[in-house]
């Protein structure tokens, strides 16, 4: 039997994968080939001419067809990256999205700004999942306690072995519960809240890409009707758990940020703000508890 290289097996890989419709087949096939045969790219790209073992090549093989099914590559090799650090991830959570990264900066940049020098700063992270935002709030944050909520007690745990992974066990806390419910006895304490919670409506599911929608936890990404029954929940309570000069900063949908925005005003939140990503849409939603009641 003719063992098949590396250059052979990428190039068959991608070929599969671009005829199931995945755009970057090319840089796909090489990281589940370097998962499946515990190859750097590096090594792959020094030696295309090295065999690869039948059990290599089996692995592989597996995660080819899984990822022509559009079962999500983070799926498939277990982790992610987020904030330039690996976290794991796998069906029980959404997979972090670059654009999260976004709220992640604005968060940390506040506190650093706003309360310098302040300890402990207490935070929370409603709707945590794999965790990856109240890690690396804890991370780049020294002095911050994060709580880490979540209705899923399953997504908690990928947080908590996040959190370990990470060496921040002892300052992120995990809390089973439906939003502002687990932080009772935290009112009017908290520097700052981030959420990215779920936010599509009802009748945009379907159409979502298969990755999406056939992998990932529907209860993470569902929202009512219009998409905004979660937002509303936190909008609403906000400011009754940030203490003064503490603010929210909440993940929103495509066409959503005007209405969120309207949400904090109503919930009596000032200096609202939209901020825009790098495609130039609306994508965190911003305000700052400002009275001293």
């Amino acid at each position: 039997m003719t063992s098949v290289r590396v250059a052979e097996a990428l190039a068959r890989g991608t070929a599969r994968l671009a005829g199931a419709g995945v755009e970057s087949a090319r840089a796909e096939a090489r990281l589940l080939l370097g998962h499946a045969a515990g190859l750097a790219i590096e090594e792959m790209l020094a030696h295309p001419e090295r065999p690869l073992g039948e059990a290599e090549l089996a692995a592989y093989e597996s995660l080819l067809a899984r990822r022509e099914r559009r079962e999500p590559v983070a799926y498939l090799i277990g982790r992610a990256g987020f904030y330039s650090r690996e976290f794991a991830v796998d069906r029980r959570v959404l997979i972090p999205r670059p654009e999260t990264e976004l709220l992640a900066e604005l968060a940390i940049a506040y506190v650093r700004q706003t309360f310098p020098g302040e300890a402990p700063l207490l935070l929370a992270d409603l709707g945590t999942g794999s965790g990856v935002l109240a890690v690396t709030l804890a991370l780049e944050l020294p002095a911050a306690l994060v709580y880490a909520v979540d209705l899923a007690s399953a997504a908690l745990e990928v947080a908590a072995g996040n959190a370990r992974r990470h060496g921040v066990s002892g300052r992120v806390r995990l809390l089973a519960g439906d939003l502002w419910e687990p932080l009772t006895g935290l009112e009017g304490r908290l520097h700052a809240v981030v959420a990215n919670p779920p936010y599509v409506a009802e009748g945009e599911f379907a159409g979502l890409m298969p990755e999406v929608r056939d992998f990932e936890p529907r209860e993470a990404l569902v929202a009512g009707p219009d998409g905004l029954s979660c937002l509303r929940r936190i909008a609403a309570r906000a400011h009754r758990f940030l203490r003064p000069a503490g603010a929210i900063f909440l993940e929103v949908g495509a066409g959503q940020a005007e209405a969120v925005a309207e949400m904090l005003r109503e919930a009596g939140l000032a200096a609202v703000r939209i901020h825009r990503d790098y495609a130039g849409h609306g994508r965190v939603v911003a305000g700052v508890r400002r009275d001293l009641s």
